[in-house]
């Protein structure tokens, strides 16, 4: 595991502490997502990534109901949107 920088700390140990709630209902903002990935014009691509990446995003797919390709698909949309960022 990478080592995590301050900001990071703070919000593991507040998720930890059960300091957070769930902003609306987990299900329909998925199919929402998913209905918007449904009508963009998609372009393939071909990415290299880790095996044991590739088996988190699987099994966290899973345990959403959704197919692993349509939860990378969020992730690079969210990103893209800027609703979440990466810090280096």
């Amino acid at each position: 595991m990478s080592k995590l920088n301050d900001f990071e700390k703070d919000i593991l140990e507040s998720v930890e502490n059960d300091e957070w709630e769930s902003k609306g209902n987990l299900n329909e903002r998925t199919k929402e997502l998913q209905s918007y990935l449904q009508t963009q014009k998609k372009k393939a691509i071909s990415i290299r990534i880790s095996e044991n990446d590739l088996y988190e995003l699987k099994r966290k797919a899973l345990e959403n109901a959704i197919p692993y390709q349509n939860l990378i698909q969020m992730l690079i949309h969210q990103y893209a949107t800027d609703k979440i960022k990466v810090s280096v």
